[in-house]
Parts: structure tokens; sequence; C-alpha cells
């Protein structure tokens, strides 16, 4: 049924008051620094062992809330910053308008990468989701952790689409989630040389990746490069400590190219396993991040 023309006029003006009536509150409520570190302390609860810290906070009209540089430190290594985040904001969508506290739209700027994903709220049972997560172009050169945790350099680009949904207050690793990962022109510094390699090449590689009870299961992933092509899939575990301290059990197939085999100085071996594993050689990753171990199973 359409309606009366005399109240056409009037749902702009609701909207604007509506929005008026939210930034008020929020102002009122949590005034300026007070807003500022309910926020980090919000975030570094559901992360045990770091510590989240922002520069500055403040309201952009009608209804944005903008956040800048927010550094996620690490408590084990001496409050160092293992991810920047240089600009923040959160926005209700139009489902708000029903639901003022419900439904926003999160974008953030950080590591040469631009992402986002929809928030759903809810208040009554303390729980929230994320859905139609958006990761593009994130450059894990600049996520300092990955070498200082690792001890080797990991570079590239990675993209990822997925969802996630977890308890307020709760360890992220606690949640659940589920989605797809790709890495393109990425380079894995290896601890021991396998085939006479010191690194791997990456032109493109991916997996689908699902969060449930405090592991990570890595399905379907596949690479290519430039020397080696091959799958893999397992599981990391120990998702509520340190990167260096998480568990590995992988397992999966590498497929070396010709080029690679004349120079491994174990051409005629290597010849005769591919021979019988022509899909590629099997093998096994457990132990750490940190300290993984790496076995060929033939």
């Amino acid at each position: 049924m359409p309606f009366p023309p005399k109240s056409l006029w009037r749902w702009p003006l609701y909207l604007v008051y509506g929005a008026l009536v939210v930034v008020l509150f929020l102002y009122l409520r949590f005034p300026g620094q007070q807003f500022k570190t309910f926020c980090a302390q919000s975030i570094t609860r559901q992360l045990p062992g770091y510590e989240a810290v922002i520069e500055s906070l403040h309201y952009r009209f009608p209804r944005t809330l903008v956040v800048t540089n927010l550094q996620l430190k690490s408590n084990a290594q001496a409050a160092q910053a293992v991810l920047t985040i240089d600009e923040l904001t959160v926005a209700p969508t139009l489902k708000s308008f029903k639901d003022p506290a419900g439904n926003f739209l999160i974008t953030l700027t950080a590591c040469g990468g631009t992402h986002r994903a929809d928030l759903t709220l809810d208040r009554g049972r303390r729980t929230f989701s994320l859905v139609n997560i958006e990761i593009n172009s994130l450059d894990l050169a600049k996520l300092t952790s990955l070498k200082t945790q690792t001890g080797r350099a990991i570079t590239g680009l990675l993209a990822a689409q997925g969802s996630y949904a977890g308890q307020l207050g709760q360890e992220i690793s606690k949640g659940t989630g589920e989605g797809s990962v790709m890495v393109k022109a990425g380079t894995f510094e290896l601890l021991e040389p396998i085939f006479s390699l010191k690194s791997i090449g990456i032109d493109t590689g991916e997996a689908q990746v699902k969060l449930h009870e405090q592991k990570c299961t890595l399905g379907k992933g596949k690479f290519t490069g430039k020397e080696l092509e091959g799958t893999f899939g397992g599981q990391l575990t120990t998702l509520n400590g340190p990167l260096a301290v998480m568990q590995l059990n992988l397992t999966g197939t590498l497929l070396p190219k010709p080029d690679l085999v004349k120079k491994s100085g174990q051409t005629q071996p290597l010849q005769l396993k591919l021979q019988q594993n022509k899909a590629g050689l099997p093998f096994h990753l457990q132990g750490t991040m940190g300290k993984p171990s790496f076995l060929f199973d033939v």
C-alpha cells in the first residue's frame, strides 16, 4: 500500500533523528577516553596473550565509528606489535533501524589491503557472527610476527572469503568458521633444504579452511610454483597460544618440476621415486610452526 503524500517527507527526518539520538547516546554513555579504553579492553578479552592499543577513536556523521592505528601487541614478546590496522570503521546497516545495536558493516585497512565483513550481534545470547568476510591483497611480508615467531621469511599476497561466529568475551579460537584462502606470488623460507631448495616459491596456492573445537582444518590444499607443485591437507591445533607453538599435522604430495630434478644432486634416485609415484612424492609435516619436522613418506 502506498504511503500517504504527507508521510513521504517524514521518513528522511526520522532516519536523521534516529542517527543523532544513537550518536548522542553513545557519546554520553562512553565519553572520549572511556569509550576508547572500553573498545581496547573488549578486543583484548577476545585474544588472550595479546593487548590491543588504540591511538584515536571518533565518530563520523551520521553513525560511523572510526578507529585509527589499532595495534595488537604480544605480551610474550615485550609488547611487540604483531598486527597494525591503519583504519577500522564500524557503520550500522539498514537493518539497524529496527535493531540499532545489531547489524554493522566493518571495513579496515591493514597490511596493504582493504578488508570487510558484516557483523551481527545477538545481545540476549551474547553471541556475534561475521559473514561475507573478504580479505583482499593482505601483504604477508608486513606481518612481522610471521618471521619473528617462525624464524623464517614468509611473503605473498593473501586473499580469503568466509564466515565466523563466536561468543562475546570468549577466546577467538573457540568460535566456529569456514571459508577459503588463496595466496599468490609467495615465498616460504625453509629451515632445512628440500631438493636443494632453501625456499619454496609459490605462484598460486589455495585451501579450504574450517575452524571448529579449537582446531583449524585445511582441506583441498594445492599450490604451484616455478620449481614445485603440490597438494596438502591436515590440521593446526593449540590455536590459543603464540604462533610459534601452534601444532602442525599436515600430509600431502610434492612434485618437482623437470628442471629442479636435474639440479637436485640426486637425479637418478629422485627420478625412480617419481616413476613409482607419478602424482608426487608423499610427505608428512608435523611439529610446531616454530620447529616443524618434514619427512617424505617413501
